[in-house]
């Protein structure tokens, strides 16, 4: 199946594309989308794509410039070039950069597209791929690559070392384990706003910063490190290796050095890219496989203390001991959940105080505290869901913006259990179940903004809810998703312009909102039958006969 990527500025364009074929029926898989170029040259960087369907004219870098970059370092890509009527010398240029065909965006129907996609997947099969030699090196080196980060992986999460015995023996004979040390490198989003990230910009974020990190310790360290997989994180690990040990030598201050040097670029990089704060500590250096368990251990312990606050970035805590507490919070859950039934706003306070009180005042082990808001976060979600309030909406207003299990410190543990009692509150205290007044609310803003670009997103801001819970509700409310009624609402609106204003369709598609008045027509023609310019024939005729036709 070859793998697609649509490339707009537009955002009605690429889903206009997106909806115009079947892909599946036509061997192709839509893989992404981009805004420009230079994002989408950066995703053909992480995944491989066959066939990109690129607009000329875009912010950033247009697809003339793509075009010729991603020929450098994707010669095997094949692209289909977008553009406007009047934009046909850049097409004829981008014939001239090899592009398989030009599709002129106003004017783009099925048949079209089909016929550009069969004429792209017979070139892809045309050109020629990697020899298989150093394509098999370059895959057995990056398997290999893979299997030494699940081991040190497990080294890290198991207490008892590794079981596998396949990872013990890739270990000891990899070579790598001469002066090692783990790096826990963790980041602080909070710092960019005061408020949580959300899910989609963390993401984006992260893969920034994984670029940053990566290069950077291509910097420091040379080819000597290996950047462990640990998901969707706010945390990365790296294990750095041939460091060199011993005592107070020439080769120790080298590496010293190198420890700076490196938890200062890093730091200062992210910080001015994204704003994100970011922390650097580092375990003892080690030697060897029988150390591997200690070095593993000392790095469960950086995460523990960073996670109290008793460690700051570059210092050496691994002799630093800590006496734990337990929390003394079972059965919480349960009373968060009694008094959300009893609609208790007090109750849901004097709960909510007593567990921010015991997580302030306690030394207590992050798991625990993982453990304990996974529990609020359930039985308060199970309470809501018997008022008709799907358990969704409570993930989408406070989970999704805080994810559990990305929590790193204490502040951040304080910082969620605040949201999820403010999110109760307002909840309960509002009249939220149910029958609350947010899906007329949201109604009524489509209504007075009809001629204005109106998305789910905008629309959340403007009622105070994230835009998950705000669908729920409106289909609840309505029986209809919030997009239906947008549109529906804006052909209504497009109905009466057509009647009263001498208008052209182009003219009433952007006053509406449309980007593209070709996306408009497709949407008038669903819920009206026809095109505008037929309505509009319709109403003329209708005006000279003297009757009015519904």
């Amino acid at each position: 199946m070859f793998k697609v990527m649509i490339v707009d500025d537009e955002t009605i364009i690429l889903s206009g594309i997106k909806s115009l074929v079947n892909w599946e029926e036509h061997d192709c898989e839509l893989a992404a989308t981009a805004r420009n170029g230079q994002d989408a040259l950066d995703q053909m960087r992480k995944i491989p794509i066959d066939i990109v369907l690129a607009d000329i004219n875009m912010p950033v870098m247009d697809g003339i410039t793509l075009m010729k970059k991603a020929s450098e370092e994707f010669p095997n890509t094949v692209f289909i070039m977008l553009t406007n009527l009047e934009e046909f010398e850049l097409a004829r240029q981008a014939l001239k950069y090899h592009a398989v065909d030009y599709l002129v965006k106003s004017q783009l129907e099925a048949p079209m597209l089909e016929k550009a996609l069969e004429h792209a997947k017979t070139e892809r099969g045309s050109r020629s791929y990697r020899t298989v030699t150093s394509a098999a090196d370059y895959m057995e080196k990056e398997e290999k690559k893979k299997v030494i980060s699940r081991a040190l992986q497990e080294a890290v999460f198991l207490k008892n070392g590794i079981q596998n015995k396949e990872y013990i023996k890739l270990l000891k004979d990899s070579g790598i384990l001469m002066s090692y040390c783990y790096f826990y490198i963790p980041f602080d989003f909070l710092a960019i706003s005061g408020e949580p990230v959300e899910k989609g910009e963390k993401a984006k974020l992260m893969d920034w910063i994984r670029e940053m990190l990566t290069k950077t310790a291509e910097n420091i360290f040379g080819e000597d490190y290996i950047l462990l997989d640990m998901g969707v994180s706010s945390a990365c690990v790296l294990f750095a290796y041939r460091l060199y040990t011993g005592g107070i030598t020439e080769q120790e201050k080298v590496r010293e050095k190198k420890f700076d040097m490196f938890s200062r670029k890093l730091i200062s990089s992210v910080k001015t890219v994204t704003q994100v704060e970011c922390h650097v500590f580092h375990t003892a250096v080690h030697d060897g496989y029988d150390e591997l368990k200690v070095c593993a251990g000392e790095y469960r312990k950086l995460l523990e203390q960073y996670y109290l606050g008793l460690a700051e970035s570059g210092e050496d805590t691994a002799d630093r001991e800590v006496e734990y507490e337990p929390l003394g919070l079972k059965g919480v859950g349960s009373e968060l959940y009694h008094e959300i039934m009893q609609k208790n706003l007090k109750g849901i306070k004097n709960v909510m105080d007593n567990v921010e009180t015991q997580i302030m005042n306690t030394v207590h082990q992050k798991s625990q505290a993982i453990w304990l808001l996974n529990e609020l976060n359930r039985e308060a979600a199970a309470a809501l869901s018997k008022f008709g309030i799907m358990e969704t909406s409570t993930y989408e207003r406070v989970s999704s913006i805080a994810v559990i299990e990305s929590i790193n410190t204490r502040k951040q543990v304080l910082g969620w259990i605040s949201m999820l009692r403010n999110t109760l509150i307002d909840v309960v205290g509002n009249g939220d179940m149910p029958g609350n007044p947010l899906a007329e609310k949201a109604r009524r803003y489509v209504l007075n903004n009809i001629e204005s670009n109106i998305s789910l997103q905008d629309t959340a801001e403007h009622v105070g809810v994230s835009a998950g819970y705000l669908s729920t509700i409106f289909k609840r409310e309505y029986n209809q998703s919030f997009v239906d009624f947008v549109n529906a609402t804006k052909i209504e609106h497009a109905c009466r312009l057509l009647k009263e204003k001498d208008l052209m369709v182009m003219e009433i598609a952007y006053r509406l909102g449309y980007e593209n008045a070709y996306y408009f027509s497709k949407v008038f023609r669903k819920y009206m039958g026809m095109s505008p310019t037929d309505y509009q024939r319709r109403v003329e005729d209708e005006k000279n006969t003297g009757e009015l036709k519904k």
